[in-house]
């Protein structure tokens, strides 16, 4: 994608909206990979447009056979009403958190703003809980709590840039996208309010 991207004149401009204009952005799976300050994991070097202080790993969980999906607990959708029903995940050749950075890390992707005083910490929004070590390591069969693990990081925000390693958009379950549509809103509240325009 950063290739197409790089070829059709593309790259400078979506690195100047996410880093630059500051538009909301999400970015699912390769999108996750395209918005991180870093990333690892082997294969080709890729050119993104930053925008997360985090690095990525690329096919963490193995290649196209070894996709799998799982349920989540993800409490930021409970908006203060309490718990909510786990959320089905679909993970494709997915990628994963593997660490954050400080907001004011120089990223050495060219042309970006990270670390602009502004920029807000990262937030870690969902973990697949020991997933890779509880199935292929010396605890197989044991949960991540027998295990005391946290869990792979598979969801971030950092301000108004959100990224997740899983397709919620191939599930039909809509709750992410109405939270984050609801934040992209009061977004462009704040800027009319501020005086300053949203067209773009």
């Amino acid at each position: 994608m950063s290739l197409i991207a790089s070829r059709t004149a593309l790259l400078e401009p979506l690195r100047d909206f996410v880093n630059v204009a500051r538009k909301p952005i999400w970015g699912t799976c390769a999108g996750l990979i395209l918005l991180a300050d870093v990333v690892g994991g082997g294969g080709p070097k890729l050119e993104g447009f930053g925008g997360l202080a985090v690095e990525v790993r690329r096919n963490y969980f193995g290649r196209q056979v070894e996709s799998f999906e799982a349920d989540l607990d993800l409490p930021f959708l409970a908006s203060g009403r309490g718990t909510v029903e786990p959320f089905h995940t679909i993970f494709i050749r997915a990628p994963v958190v593997s660490s954050l950075l400080l907001s004011s890390q120089p990223t050495s992707l060219p042309n970006t703003s990270s670390s602009a005083p502004d920029r807000p910490e990262v937030e870690i929004l969902a973990r697949l809980p020991a997933r890779a070590k509880a199935v292929t390591g010396p605890g197989a069969g044991k949960s991540a709590g027998e295990l005391r693990e946290e869990g792979d990081i598979v969801a971030v925000r950092q301000g108004n840039v959100f990224g997740t390693a899983f397709h919620p958009e191939l599930t039909g379950d809509g709750r992410i996208h109405g939270w984050w549509l609801g934040k992209v809103g009061k977004w462009v509240e704040g800027k009319k309010d501020a005086g300053e325009g949203v067209s773009e």
